[in-house]
């Protein structure tokens, strides 16, 4: 399907104004169905162009974007830019787009640092109340809060792999693409989801110690060091 689009996408976008066509989405993602529409973003230079394109067995759903606003997304932190991270590039007629696309979605040391810190302490500290949560009998608080700490969690973990956080609905595909995980890629799908629908303090107390381990050997020590005792009293609450 996907070398369909790109030949037909190809074939018929000869404006002298695009700079460059990706596609986007579900499909891009390989997260389709068959309802599922193709997505394209053109990027132009000057006037915005229309590309007219042939019926085909998809709906085609075209955007677009400026030289100067897709550039721009280097520096904000704009909901668009999640999207980037399955884009694939079908068409460029630059020397700068594939670069501008890595810079969306990746994060300076920096900024990798500052976002693991503010995404590890929420993590924690929604850990922390869905464990109380569990043990005060609390069912839809314990269940919110830990659904949280894995929002959190997979954000923290995107971070310190120098990535921009992804929409939710593309983690499962997305984790294969980081080299630092707390354990492996499909146990820690089956964690994240038996997690999010039990609340269970023992999947918790595994996913929480295996995060530690690998939070620390990257030298974040201090973030757990501000909870004091109260992490290790209520897990130890669990363990004993």
């Amino acid at each position: 399907m996907i070398d369909q689009i790109k030949q037909l996408v190809y074939e018929n976008c000869s404006q002298p104004n695009v700079l460059g066509v990706l596609l986007m989405g579900s499909v891009s993602a390989d997260a389709h169905d068959q309802h599922s529409d193709v997505d394209l973003l053109v990027v132009y230079q000057q006037s915005e162009p229309v590309l007219r394109l042939p019926n085909a067995a998809w709906k085609w759903d075209v955007s677009y974007i400026s030289e100067k606003e897709i550039k721009g997304l280097q520096k904000l932190s704009d909901w668009r830019a999640n999207a980037f991270l399955t884009a694939q590039i079908i068409v460029d007629h630059t020397t700068w787009l594939p670069s501008v696309i890595h810079e969306i979605c990746t994060l300076s040391d920096q900024e990798s640092e500052r976002h693991v810190t503010r995404w590890l302490d929420a993590y924690l500290n929604a850990f922390y109340r869905s464990m109380k949560a569990v043990r005060r009998n609390n069912e839809l608080g314990s269940l919110l809060q830990a659904s949280s700490s894995i929002m959190c969690l997979i954000n923290c973990l995107f971070s310190i792999n120098k990535l921009i956080p992804p929409y939710l609905d593309r983690v499962d595909i997305l984790l294969d693409r980081l080299e630092h995980l707390p354990m492996q890629k499909t146990a820690l799908s089956e964690r994240f989801a038996a997690i999010s629908k039990s609340a269970n303090p023992k999947d918790q107390i595994i996913l929480f110690r295996a995060t530690e381990k690998l939070l620390r050997s990257f030298g974040f020590n201090q973030v757990y060091e501000a909870w004091g005792d109260q992490l290790e009293n209520e897990v130890n609450y669990w363990e004993g």
